[in-house]
This record gives C-alpha cells, sequence and structure tokens, in this order.
C-alpha cells in the first residue's frame, strides 16, 4: 500500500511540476507531433501549389522542362553549339565522313536555395488547444508561408536584381541575394539569361557571350510608335528566336503596360485570346493571349532593363517596356531531389517559447540554348494606335 500511496505522490509531483512550465510538457510533444505530421503529409499539395503559382516554372512543367536531380555541387546542363559536319549524301559503295566531331559542351549553374519558417509560439498553442484548432492554427501559417514563398520564387526568376544606382543605360541584372545572408543568391532571373546587351563580357552557366557568339540571345530594342509597329518588332523578335534548329518560343512574359499595348491591337480579334481549358489552368487565369505560336501572358515584376528599373526593390522608374521571347526547349528548371518544398519537424529554439518549422527548396534556372530566346526591350509606354 505504501509503495502505491508513493507511485501517486510522485505521479502528482510530476504533474505539477509540468505545470510549473520547468520541464517540456507532453502536450506540447504532441502538438508539435501533430503539427509535422500533418504538414508532412501536406507536402505534395504544397509543392504543387506553389510550383503552379509560377507561371513560368508551370510552363515550363507542363512542357517537360523541368527535372530532379540527386545533388551536386554544381548543375551540368549539356549543351550543342556546332552541328556534326559528317552529314552528307551517299551512294552504293560511297566513302562515309567519319570525322571526329565537337561541337558538345555543357553550361553549368549554381544551386539556389529558398526556405520560409512556420512559426507557433506557446500562447498560440494554448489558444488554439484540441486537434481542430491546431490543424485549422497550421492551416492559416501554412498558407501564409505559401504565399510567401510563391512571391519570392516569382521575384527571383522574373525580377532579379540590378545595383540601385547603376551609371549606364542597359546595366547587369544579376540574381536576387538574401534578405539575411546577402552572400547567398536566388536562381537566375530572366535578364540574366536573357540578357538585353547579348555579348556582355560576364559569364552565364560558365560561358562568356563575349567571347563565344553562339552563346548570345536574341535582343532588339523597339522604336515603335504604333501597334502596327509594335506587332512588326514582335515578329521580327520572334523570327530571330526561330532561326536554326529547336522551335520556336511558345511564352512571351512582359510587363502590363506592354501585355495591354498588344492587347490594345487585337479588341476586335477575339481568336486571339486563349480559351483553351489547359492552357488557362497551367497558366492560373485566363489574361493569356495567342501570338504565332506563343502564348503571351504579364507579370507585374517585370523589370526595365533598359533604364535600370526593377519593382521588387523599388529601383529606378519603369518608363518602358519589355517582352521576353520564351523558347521552353531551350529551358531547364532543375530541383534537387531531396529539397523540393520539404518541410522540416517543429523544434523549439533555445531562446523562444515557440515550435519553428521550415519549408525548404533548392533549385536553379538555366538554359541549353540562348539563342533560341530573346527579348524586345524599350517599348514606348505611349502606344494607343
Amino acid at each position: 500500500m505504501n509503495r502505491i500511496l508513493q507511485f501517486c505522490w510522485q505521479g502528482i509531483v510530476a504533474l505539477l511540476w509540468d505545470s510549473a512550465g520547468q520541464i517540456p510538457s507532453v502536450l506540447t510533444d504532441s502538438y508539435d507531433a501533430l503539427l509535422s505530421t500533418t504538414l508532412r503529409n501536406y507536402q505534395p499539395k504544397l509543392r504543387d501549389n506553389i510550383t503552379r503559382g509560377n507561371r513560368l516554372v508551370s510552363w515550363l512543367k507542363a512542357k517537360g522542362r523541368t527535372r530532379k536531380v540527386d545533388g551536386g555541387e554544381r548543375v551540368q546542363v549539356p549543351l550543342m553549339h556546332a552541328q556534326n559536319n559528317t552529314a552528307d549524301i551517299y551512294s552504293g559503295y560511297g566513302v562515309l565522313d567519319t570525322t571526329p566531331q565537337d561541337g558538345i559542351t555543357s553550361a553549368f549553374y549554381e544551386w539556389a536555395q529558398l526556405s520560409v519558417s512556420i512559426t507557433i509560439a506557446r500562447k498560440e498553442k494554448r489558444q488554439n488547444s484540441g486537434k481542430h484548432k491546431a490543424l485549422d492554427l497550421l492551416e492559416s501559417k501554412t498558407m501564409q508561408s505559401e504565399v510567401s514563398l510563391k512571391e519570392l520564387l516569382n521575384n527571383c526568376l522574373v525580377a532579379g536584381r540590378i545595383t540601385s544606382g547603376a551609371s549606364s543605360a542597359s546595366g547587369q541584372f544579376s540574381a536576387r541575394v538574401g534578405r539575411l545572408d546577402s552572400g547567398a543568391s536566388g536562381p537566375l532571373p530572366l535578364a540574366v539569361l536573357i540578357d538585353v546587351t547579348n555579348s556582355r563580357n560576364v559569364a552565364v552557366g560558365n560561358i562568356n557571350p563575349n567571347t563565344y557568339t553562339f552563346w548570345r540571345n536574341q535582343a532588339k530594342s523597339s522604336t515603335a510608335t504604333t501597334f502596327a509597329g509594335l506587332k512588326l518588332e514582335m515578329n521580327g523578335a520572334y523570327n530571330d528566336c526561330s532561326k536554326g534548329a529547336g522551335g520556336n518560343p511558345d511564352l512571351i512574359i512582359a510587363d502590363q503596360v506592354g501585355w495591354e499595348e498588344y492587347w490594345g491591337s487585337l479588341q476586335l480579334n477575339e481568336r486571339y485570346i486563349i480559351d483553351d481549358k489547359r492552357t488557362i489552368d497551367i497558366l492560373g487565369g485566363s489574361d493569356a493571349l495567342k501570338f504565332r505560336g506563343a502564348v503571351m501572358i504579364w507579370d507585374e515584376v517585370v523589370p526595365d532593363p533598359e533604364t535600370n528599373a526593377e519593382v521588387v526593390s523599388a529601383v529606378g522608374t519603369m518608363t518602358v517596356s519589355t517582352m521576353y521571347f520564351i523558347n521552353s526547349e531551350a529551358w531547364d528548371y532543375i530541383v534537387d531531389s531531396q529539397t523540393d518544398m520539404i518541410t522540416t519537424p517543429f523544434l523549439r529554439p533555445e531562446n523562444q517559447d515557440a515550435s519553428v518549422a521550415q519549408i525548404l527548396h533548392m533549385c536553379c534556372t538555366g538554359v541549353n540554348n540562348r539563342r533560341k530566346n530573346g527579348v524586345l526591350y524599350g517599348i514606348s509606354r505611349s502606344i494607343v494606335s
């Protein structure tokens, strides 16, 4: 009997000790375990939502241009810079050309890492005790983090970064950098992979276009003052990107004004509005227009590379418009197979009364043929007819 009383007393003391907050509570452990398990089970939907929330990535995925690789120091993208000259016509016992061929090399792209934290304070846990309230709290916190990571990824891929006070027109854009770690770089943006100065003496993918002409994208400065002139320039840019093997641009990303000017020239031609349900679903909306073999959309963070304006960091003033002509066959969006929107368990930091989990993504963007992509820049924003 005494041993039974002693056991009960030890249990009561332990419960009181726990209530005083001197040791981690079973409630906190269970709460964190529930959140961690639920968040882990949500990973596939989270990955899909964030991918579909970025129209460039969503388009590349639909075109089969996204792939997963198993880590590595950098990402290697094979590319062809010259044709095989042994291609010939022969007859019967004619001699066949067996000259060894070069023309194959690789571009190398650096990994970028993105993260967003989901933090839940102990007070929030107590205010939302019970399984259903806990899951409601997790849902709202996850939704907030999901939206934030979508925006960060889009800013990295579309906006990029320009140094404030860049001294010359058509300055050099670069990858966005970390807010807390300025030495960390995001994936390469449109303005780097499709440069308005296509012979810039800066390596992209470890290849310098100033030295190697095959590694130069198409770039055309606009002088149009009418809708007809604008469409003529768009045709020229599209055709330049279509030369040679490898197809034509299938996606055009413009800023809002550029898209509206093209739309203004087509108001009476409703057949130019994309109504294919699959395309609308991929791009997350029905504001896609048709331009020849491409779909044209707009994004609010497309920069103005001619005057060094970038809206995300509020650098410069957008004075002219830009259109990027993208051939998805020449693009790659690569993700680390072990870090594709994964979630970490909820853990308690040493100096906070809260539990924290992260959503992590490791990726890079690259191109295998810059010549198949182009940019029409310096487009007047006052074209009305």
